[in-house]
């Protein structure tokens, strides 16, 4: 129903190695742009698509609400990731002194990948060994973080119960909040992981490896940060995105799929494949048993955005699952039921409804 308007959001969407003769054809065609506009926003990707437009000197041919609506969108989005860097210079401060391993995960090194304007992110993640908890919990509170959560733009700080509650129960702690008030960033949330969501027999020994080879590839005025290696850190990112995208709870949410998560992996790969990046994914993909979770996640990265690459289109063959029934299912671990879609994935994506398509294949 919408095919030129998902082809158009897709190419707006590669930053990197878009068509400008493809977009001034699609352009001439008469495109439904408040269903173009609603896809762009809703999947966080209208700052790369006006930054595109705005390369293309493509802007003047287009509808004035719909360039000015994403203007607003990468002007905001400029404010925020400034403020977020100025956070993470609060935190590289902070970590000085930090005596134990860690590593900020997706937004806080991805924010120097890409220009600003083009993503953003809304907190910090940050992986620790389970062990080390007290430590930067201590960290934290010593700079005026409390633990809680944001809700209608307020704090609201946990109770002890919540806290304890949260680690038991969920394997998870409460975030840490600091009101900063800085531009488009009320707010400093950082989320504790302690957990990768690998399926290793033996968990923590994964973290504490994983920690152990991190690199200090995150540089600030006043001071550098750690980050998961290369290899590490974009597969933490495909088994991120396929939990999301496989799990029916962030379906019932409507928050399983996103183009950005696609957009990521995109840019990590244009900017880093190669022969040995390969090879390093492909050892640890095998040594977690992450075979799904990668080949999902770089299979539809490479749909969507048209990846170009020998050494990743190699890597994608090697890690190839012998069974691919589940690319189009969707397990609800509360009672161990599958369900499954009949779409492909680029249908499945824009589709508004995914909840509706599903049908029950499995029932525990």
């Amino acid at each position: 129903m919408f095919e030129n308007e998902n082809i158009f959001i897709l190419e707006l969407c590669k930053f990197k190695t878009y068509d400008k003769n493809k977009l001034k054809e699609l352009i001439e065609k008469s495109l439904d742009y408040p269903y173009i506009l609603g896809q762009l926003l809703f999947n966080r990707v209208g700052g790369v698509a006006y930054y595109v437009l705005k390369e293309c000197n493509l802007l003047s041919k287009l509808n004035r609400e719909f360039r000015n609506s994403l203007k607003a969108i990468y002007d905001s989005n400029t404010q925020k990731t400034n403020s977020f860097l100025i956070s993470l210079e609060d935190l590289s401060e902070m970590f000085k002194s930090a005596d134990f391993n860690y590593a900020l995960l997706k937004g806080s090194y991805l924010v120097y990948l890409y220009e600003k304007g083009l993503r953003t992110s809304n907190d910090f993640d940050i992986l620790i060994n389970q062990e080390d908890i007290t430590k930067l919990s201590n960290v934290l509170k010593e700079n005026g973080f409390v633990q809680g959560y944001i809700r209608n733009e307020q704090f609201i700080p946990a109770t002890r119960t919540e806290i304890i509650s949260s680690r038991m129960n969920r394997g998870e702690t409460v975030p840490f909040i600091k009101t900063v008030d800085l531009p488009q960033m009320k707010f400093c949330e950082i989320d504790i992981n302690f957990s990768l969501d690998f399926k290793a027999k033996q968990e923590n020994d994964a973290v504490k490896n994983i920690l152990k080879r991190s690199e200090e590839l995150i540089s600030t005025k006043t001071g550098n940060l750690f980050t998961l290696s290369a290899s590490d850190f974009l597969i933490q990112l495909c088994v991120h995105l396929f939990k999301e995208a496989s799990i029916f709870n962030w379906v019932e949410m409507g928050r399983d799929l996103s183009i950005y998560k696609f957009m990521d992996i995109y840019l990590f790969i244009t900017l880093f494949m190669n022969n040995k990046l390969a090879s390093e994914l492909e050892k640890t993909i095998f040594e977690f048993d992450l075979h799904n979770e990668c080949y999902y996640s770089f299979l539809y990265a490479k749909q969507l955005f048209g990846i170009e690459n020998a050494d990743f289109d190699e890597l994608i063959k090697k890690i190839q699952p012998n069974d691919l029934s589940y690319l189009n299912q969707i397990i609800s671990p509360s009672d161990g039921n599958v369900y499954a879609y009949d779409m492909d994935f680029e249908s499945w994506l824009f589709f508004s409804k995914r909840k509706e398509q599903l049908y029950e294949v499995k029932h525990d």
